[in-house]
């Protein structure tokens, strides 16, 4: 017979429960001593692991990008962090103090730039490294915040402590070739907090927001999906007079011809010819919210009903303008593998931190899989994905001007290895590998003003260059066979990129790392704004 402290139980003594409530109090209050610890404990800086000195690269091949050509057995010199001089490879050539890399069976091109990246307050721990091991040497920022502090999205004071870091050698990042502004968007996306005129509804608030941004610093407005015709032309004739370029999206109540007359010195994805090349264009950009009618079906219409002569004049007329394209194709070729699942396993998610690998890009590709169902009978994402890439190829041959892109850090888009795979899909729609070679180098050099100093490997540009282990103009996947890195006034060898590699493995599993991650996105006004749009 059990006594009535058995029946009873442990829970029935007043003594005991007491300190199981101390306990447990204990315990929740450490727990969340430790979880503060975590989410405002610095995480680590990247390493900066290279050689710091004078260079001479001794018997190698150079890729001329300008000729598409190759040089062989050449001795290059590096002093300064520029290249200063090149000759043939001779045997008594003088290493003069330099520190010597022998270069014999490899192949020098320019430092590679991706022109279409986002870059997050977390890019030292994530896309940081996974750029500069992949001989990414310079990028075209396409994020911003609009005049508030951000938590999550790297800002305009991000972008300049992380130039002047590069310039004083305290951090190793790209080159941060062109940030742009705040995405003007009419009324979507902007919260609540920030100033009216980023919405961009009419002239004066166009005019006080290219005002702003020319006063922020930025290179470039960037558009997007939303703004309306009038509202374009107000900002265009602003950017004008301000001397500002403008580049994005091609605004979906804005026809081509409409952005190749203003200017717009970029248009990117890989959409654009894929919208104004349907026959009912005219009456799609008419509708209320041409944005929500972007369903699958109207998709599967915009390839039935592609008119190949209207696309040929447009991009003749593109070709003639002073307008470059960003195809970013890998944004399409996600949707069209999303139920591959080889496409799904690859070993790269290694380097995505969980929160966004098992968060974001799991969900969007099961939304595209969804979404594909919804036509029965054909795979309307693969065909809008080789159209796109016949639209590059055609718009190559009429003389459209392409840099290359990737939008980094979208779903499937790895930071990093995306430029190679990028400059590969290029070539799988019919550029050579030259040409591909040139997008991510020299034209993105000129793109940006900058190929006087950068872009091709000449005697005075900066010595921004990545060896490699096999000829890119033979194939263009050569790009990723990296041996070394010279950037910055310093050399990286192939176990210093890989340490960078390992680095970017860690942040991304590490939990400090993923919590900061989150809890900075909860706190961001624009992942807020953005997710109510």
């Amino acid at each position: 017979m059990k006594t009535g402290h058995q029946r009873r139980g442990f829970f029935a003594s007043p003594g005991l429960s007491r300190k199981l409530l101390a306990i447990v109090t204990g315990l929740t209050l450490a727990l969340a001593l430790v979880l503060v610890a975590l989410l405002n404990w610095p995480l680590p800086e990247m390493p900066r692991p290279g050689i710091t000195g004078e260079f001479l690269v001794r018997n190698v091949a150079i890729v001329d990008v300008v000729n598409g050509q190759t040089v062989p057995a050449r001795d290059v010199v590096v002093r300064n962090g520029r290249i200063d001089s090149i000759g043939a490879s001779l045997p008594g050539n003088g290493q003069g103090g330099l520190v010597v890399v022998d270069g014999t069976g490899k192949f020098l091109i320019p430092g590679l730039w991706d022109m279409h990246v986002h870059s997050l307050k977390i890019s030292p721990q994530y896309t940081h490294p996974l750029s500069i091991a992949n001989g990414i040497t310079g990028v075209r920022e396409m994020w911003a915040c609009p005049a508030l502090a951000d938590s999550f999205v790297a800002c305009g004071e991000d972008i300049e402590r992380w130039r002047a870091g590069l310039r004083d050698h305290s951090h190793l990042a790209p080159r941060y070739i062109m940030r742009s502004s705040y995405a003007i968007n009419g009324e979507q996306g902007v919260p609540a907090a920030a100033p009216a005129f980023f919405k961009a509804r009419n002239a004066d608030e166009a005019q006080a927001l290219v005002a702003h941004q020319a006063a922020a610093g930025v290179d470039f407005l960037k558009t997007y999906t939303n703004v309306s015709a009038a509202a374009y032309d107000a900002l265009a004739a602003q950017a004008s007079k301000q001397g500002l370029l403008f580049a994005g999206h091609v605004p979906v109540r804005v026809p081509l011809e409409q952005v190749l007359a203003a200017g717009q010195h970029s248009v990117e994805h890989p959409r654009i010819f894929l919208f104004d090349c349907y026959r009912g264009a005219a009456g799609f950009r008419a509708l209320p919210d041409p944005v929500a009618a972007y369903t699958i079906n109207m998709r599967a219409r915009f390839i039935d009903e592609h008119d190949p002569v209207r696309c040929a004049e447009l991009m003749a007329a593109m070709a003639a303008s002073d307008t470059w394209w960003t195809p970013t194709l890998q944004v399409l070729r996600m949707s069209a593998l999303a139920g591959n699942r080889e496409f799904r396993e690859d070993p790269r998610r290694r380097y995505i931190p969980f929160i966004f690998w098992a968060g974001l890009w799991q969900a969007d590709a099961d939304r595209a899989v969804a979404d594909a169902r919804q036509a029965p009978g054909r795979d309307v994402h693969a065909e809008l994905y080789r159209l796109a890439m016949d639209n590059v190829r055609q718009a190559h041959r009429a003389g459209v001007r392409i840099v290359a892109g990737t939008d980094s850090g979208d779903t499937y888009v790895f930071p990093g290895f995306a430029i190679h795979d990028e400059l590969a899909e290029l070539v799988r729609a019919g550029l050579t590998p030259a040409d591909a070679l040139r997008s991510a180098t020299i034209d993105a050099a000129r793109f940006s003003g900058k190929a006087q100093a950068f872009g091709s490997i000449e005697s005075g540009k900066v010595a921004d260059m990545v060896l490699l282990d096999a000829n890119p103009l033979t194939d263009i996947r050569s790009t990723g066979k990296i041996a070394g890195l010279f950037f910055n006034g310093q050399y990286l060898d192939r176990a210093a990129l890989d340490g960078l590699l390992v680095f970017a493995e860690e942040q991304a599993g590490g939990l400090r790392t993923n919590l900061q991650l989150l809890w900075g996105a909860l706190r961001s006004p624009i992942v807020w704004a953005q997710a109510a749009d």
